[in-house]
């Protein structure tokens, strides 16, 4: 019940800005992508940063971009440290003084976990498969509200996979943030 109200308040602020910012043209031709986001899964919550290149000249009516992230996150028997590579491809639609694009995206991540009696630098390590869709509404020239949905499937790699016995290896995972254009 808590993070749905968080979630709600959050939805509630970045739809508010955008329309706030609604009489300004959303359309700008841009070459980089910045974000921030929060994501929240079965047994983890956590919050990551990522940058962008649209691969693409010029984006008309196809959406075509390669992000890098860094993310942080934990649960009740666990931290992590991830570090990985999404892409994600879709569609857009332009409205009057706004723009949504609709995307898939797949991701792949390595990350570093401690947990009770094992340090950061000792194995197991985790590997991230992600696959899903998302949503970004822009109503503003260089900012976009974002909304994710997907399942995250994590493989553990390397000896004293005991410590996270109780770990779930896939969870369905909802992020929530923005980005930038440039």
């Amino acid at each position: 019940m808590k993070r749905t109200a968080i979630v709600l308040v959050l939805v509630a602020i970045f739809c508010s800005v955008g329309f706030a910012e609604g009489s300004k043209s959303a359309d700008i031709k841009y070459r980089f992508t910045n974000g921030g986001f929060w994501t929240s899964g079965q047994d983890f919550c956590g919050g990551f940063g990522e940058f962008g290149i649209n691969c693409l000249p010029e984006e008309k009516n196809f959406v075509f971009r390669n992000h890098i992230f860094c993310q942080g996150d934990g649960g009740k028997s666990f931290g992590e440290f991830q570090v990985g590579d999404k892409l994600i491809f879709g569609g857009r639609v332009n409205g009057e003084g706004f723009i949504t694009r609709t995307y898939c995206f797949t991701a792949g991540g390595f990350g570093l976990i401690s947990c009770p009696g094992y340090k950061v630098s000792e194995t197991p390590f985790l590997v991230h498969i992600t696959f899903g869709a998302g949503f970004e509404f822009q109503y503003c020239q260089e900012t976009a509200f974002v909304v994710e949905f997907g399942g995250d499937n994590r493989l553990l790699v390397g000896k004293n996979k005991q410590a996270l016995k109780d770990f779930s290896r896939s969870s369905p995972v909802l992020t929530i943030g923005f980005r930038s254009m440039r």
